[in-house]
C-alpha cells in the first residue's frame, strides 16, 4: 500500500507519552551533576545508535529532566518513534503530526537537534505539498539549509509560480545520490515540463562519471512511472556502465535512448579519456544526441584537465557551458590557465553559471585576463570585487590593486557585560558540555548554530569565551564570521606559542608558515584525528611519525606519544622541513606535499616539463580539491600570521613564487 500518512496515534508503542506532553513548560538546563550526566549522555547516544530501545529508555529515565543534554535525548527519543513507524509502513510517506512535534520544537527551541528535526519535517511537508505549514516553519530555521531543504525551497518557489530553472543546474549536476526531496523535486518538475529528459540524462551521467553506478541505476528505477523512465531499461543501463568494454564491443547498440552508449563511454573516459576522444571522432560521430555528445566532450576535457593535458581546453571547446557541471566549468578555466591563454581564461570565466562566476577565484583570474589585454579599468573593477584581507584570492586581488595586506583596525575591547553574556549563553554552555562529554560532533554543530545568529560584537565575545575554554577551533570559527569588526588575534590564534617559537627556531622553519599549516590541519585541536589516521596538532600519520623519529634520532618515541604537543611539533616540523628541502625550498610545493604526500608535487612538476608557471596558477591546477584548498589556505594563513607575529607584510604573490617543471 502506498500513500501519505500523518502520525497522530499509537505513539506510545514507540515512545513514551510524557515526552510529547510538554506543553509550554519552560526549559532551564541544569549544570549540576556534570560528570554523571556526561557519562550518561555517551551511553544514551550509543544505545540510540545501536537501536537498543529498552536500554535507551532505561538510561533516559536516569537523566534529570533539566539536564543540559535534554534537547538531544528528547529528540533522539522522538526519532525512535519515527524509525519504528517507517519500518511499519515502508511504502508510505510518513509526516509528523503538527500537534505532536511542535511542543518538542518549542521546548528545545534553538538547539541543534531541534534544528535538524525541523529540517526533516520541512522536507516531509514539501514532499506532501503542505505549503501553509511549510511556509510557517521555514522561517524558524536558524542555520543555513542543507541540500534537502534547498530542494524543498525550490519546490515551494515553483508552487508560488517563481522561475527556478536557473537554480536547478546544481541539482542536475550533482554527482552523488540526491536526498529524497531533491529526487521528488526533479520528478515533479519533469512531469510539469520544468525539467527535460536531457537534464535527467545529465544527472545519471554525472553519477556514472563519479563511479556512483548503483545510485545511477536506482535513480532510473525511481522514474519508471514517467515518460523518461519508460524509455530506459535499468538492466541495459547497468550492463553498459558496469561492463563498458563488453557493451562497446557488442554489435547492436540500438535503443530508444543514447544514455547507455554515453554512459559506457563516460566510464571508459575515466581510465582512458584519449581513447574515448578518438572513438567519439572516428566511431561515434553522429550517433549521439547533441546534448550527450557535448556532455561527453566536457567529461573528456575534465579528465584531461586533471592530469594537465594541454589538449584539455580543445576538448572543452567542443562542448557548451550549459551542459557542464560546476566542476567542469571550473576545469575549463584551469585548462586555459595551464596554457596561460588569457583570452580563453576570460571567455571561459564569463561563460560560467552566475553562482559560479562571482566566486573570488574566477573574479580574480578574470581581472588578470583583462589586464593582460590592456583593459586595466575593467581589471581593477574585478579585483575590487574580489579584494579581501582574509582569503587567498582576496589577498592576491588586494595586491594587484597596489595595496599591501595590513592588519585590520582592532575592535574596541569587549566589555564585562559582553563577556558575561557569552559566559551565560545557554547554547554555548550546551556546546561546551557536549565537548566535555566527548561528543565533539554534537558540540561542533551546537556551537555553529549559536554563532550563526550573532552580530559582530557577540561573535567576538563568543570567540573570546571559546578561546578561554580551549575550544580553539570554535573560537576561530566564530571570529571568522565577523563582517565589519575583525580581531586578527582571534581569527589567527597562537596557542602553544612558547613551544612553537622554540621548536621552529630549533628545526629552522618559518613560524608563521607552521602556524598557518596547523590552523588548516587541526585548528589547534590536540586530539584531532583524521579519517586516514593522522593525529595531533600537525596531523602526523603514524608511518610518517615512525620514519621521522628514526631519521632525527628520537629513540624513545612511542606511537602513543604522537598527540603529545611537544612530540607532535617535533615530528611535524621536522617532516615539513624535509619536504621543504626536497621540493626546491618552495612553501607551495612543500605544503602540497605535506597534505598529499611528497611524491605528488614531483609528479606535477614532471607534467610541467620544461615550463615554469607562477605559484598561484600551480596552486589552482592542483587536481585534488582538498589539497588545492589546503595549499591556498595555508599560504593565505601564513601572510596573516606573519603580520601578527612579526608585523611583516611579505606579499602573498611573492611567497607563492615561481614553480619550475622538471623532466
Amino acid at each position: 500500500m502506498t500513500g501519505t500518512m500523518t502520525i497522530s496515534h499509537h505513539i506510545s508503542r514507540w515512545v513514551s507519552l510524557p515526552l510529547l506532553a510538554l506543553g509550554a513548560m519552560a526549559f532551564q538546563p541544569a549544570l549540576a551533576n556534570k560528570e554523571t550526566d556526561a557519562e550518561l549522555i555517551k551511553q544514551i547516544k550509543s544505545a540510540y545508535a545501536d537501536g537498543a530501545y529498552d536500554k535507551f529508555n532505561r538510561l533516559v529515565s536516569e537523566l534529570p529532566q533539566k539536564s543540559i543534554f535534554r534537547p538531544y535525548v528528547d529528540v533522539w527519543q522522538f526519532r525512535f518513534f519515527q524509525k519504528g513507524v517507517e519500518k511499519q509502513f515502508p511504502d508510505r510517506e510518513v509526516v509528523w503530526n503538527k500537534s505532536e512535534i511542535l511542543p518538542l520544537l518549542n521546548k528545545h527551541d534553538n538547539s541543534w537537534p531541534t534544528e535538524t528535526l525541523r529540517r526533516d519535517w520541512l522536507e516531509q511537508l514539501a514532499r506532501t505539498a503542505q505549503w501553509t505549514d511549510f511556509a510557517e516553519q521555514r522561517q524558524h530555521l536558524r542555520y543555513r539549509p542543507d541540500q534537502g531543504v534547498e530542494c524543498a525551497d525550490l519546490m515551494y518557489a515553483a508552487e508560488q509560480g517563481q522561475l527556478v530553472r536557473y537554480k536547478l543546474d546544481a541539482v542536475v549536476s550533482f554527482d552523488k545520490r540526491l536526498p529524497k526531496t531533491c529526487r521528488v523535486l526533479l520528478k515533479n518538475l519533469y512531469k510539469l515540463g520544468g525539467v527535460s529528459a536531457q537534464d535527467l540524462d545529465r544527472h545519471v551521467l554525472q553519477m556514472v562519471a563519479s563511479n556512483q553506478l548503483t545510485n545511477a541505476v536506482k535513480f532510473v528505477d525511481e522514474f519508471e512511472d514517467t515518460a523518461w523512465g519508460k524509455t530506459i531499461s535499468s538492466t541495459a543501463l547497468r550492463e553498459a556502465i558496469f561492463n563498458p568494454d563488453k557493451y562497446l564491443k557488442s554489435s547492436g547498440q540500438k535503443a530508444d535512448t543514447d544514455l547507455y552508449l554515453t554512459g559506457a563511454l563516460a566510464r571508459k573516459a575515466v581510465e582512458d579519456y584519449e581513447r574515448v576522444a578518438r572513438q567519439m571522432t572516428e566511431n561515434y560521430q553522429g550517433k549521439l544526441s547533441p546534448s550527450s555528445e557535448q556532455w561527453l566532450w566536457a567529461h573528456v576535457g575534465y579528465r584531461a584537465g586533471l592530469v594537465w593535458d594541454r589538449n584539455a581546453l580543445t576538448y572543452f571547446k567542443r562542448s557548451k557551458p550549459e551542459v557542464m557541471s560546476q566542476e567542469q566549468q571550473e576545469w575549463k578555466v584551469r585548462s586555459a590557465l595551464l596554457l596561460e591563454d588569457w583570452n580563453a581564461v576570460l571567455q571561459a570565466s564569463n561563460e560560467m553559471s552566475p553562482n559560479v562566476k562571482e566566486d573570488r577565484a574566477w573574479t580574480y583570474w578574470r581581472g588578470r585576463s583583462l589586464a593582460q589585454s590592456g583593459k586595466l579599468v575593467e581589471a581593477r573593477q574585478e579585483w575590487v570585487k574580489a579584494s579581501s584581507p582574509f582569503s587567498f584570492y582576496g589577498k592576491l586581488a588586494h595586491e594587484e590593486l597596489g595595496d599591501s595586506v595590513t592588519a585590520p583596525k582592532r575592535p574596541e575591547l569587549l566589555s564585562a557585560a559582553e563577556l558575561d553574556w557569552a559566559k551565560k549563553h545557554p547554547g554555548l554552555l550546551r556546546a561546551l558540555a557536549l565537548y566535555d562529554a566527548g561528543l565533539r560532533t554534537e558540540g561542533f554543530w551546537e556551537f555553529n548554530l549559536q554563532v550563526a545568529q550573532m552580530n559582530d560584537r557577540q561573535l567576538l565575545a563568543a570567540a573570546t569565551w571559546a578561546e578561554r575554554n580551549q575550544l580553539y577551533d570554535r573560537a576561530i570559527a566564530a571570529a571568522d564570521r565577523t563582517e565589519i569588526e575583525h580581531d586578527l588575534g582571534l581569527r589567527y590564534l597562537t596557542p602553544f606559542r612558547e613551544n612553537m617559537r622554540a621548536k621552529t627556531r630549533e628545526i629552522g622553519v618559518d613560524e608563521s608558515w607552521v602556524y598557518g599549516l596547523i590552523r588548516q590541519e587541526s585548528r589547534f585541536v590536540t586530539i584531532a584525528r583524521s579519517g586516514v589516521g593522522a593525529s595531533g596538532l600537525m596531523q602526523v600519520m603514524p608511518a610518517t611519525a615512525k620514519y621521522v623519529a628514526k631519521k632525527i634520532g628520537m629513540s624513545d618515541f612511542k606511537p602513543a606519544d604522537i598527540t603529545e604537543i611537544e612530540t607532535n611539533l617535533t615530528l611535524g616540523t621536522s617532516y615539513l622541513k624535509m619536504v621543504f628541502e626536497q621540493h626546491d625550498q618552495s612553501p607551495v610545493l612543500a605544503s602540497a606535499g605535506y597534505n598529499a604526500g611528497p611524491s605528488r608535487p614531483a609528479l606535477w612538476k614532471r607534467r610541467l616539463g620544461d615550463r615554469k608557471i607562477e605559484g598561484a596558477i600551480f596552486a589552482e591546477l592542483i587536481p585534488f580539491d582538498e589539497t588545492r584548498g589546503y595549499v591556498k589556505n595555508v599560504m593565505s594563513n601564513t601572510v596573516a600570521y606573519s603580520l601578527l607575529l612579526n608585523n611583516a607584510s611579505i606579499p602573498l604573490k611573492q611567497r607563492l613564487g615561481i614553480i619550475y617543471g622538471s623532466k
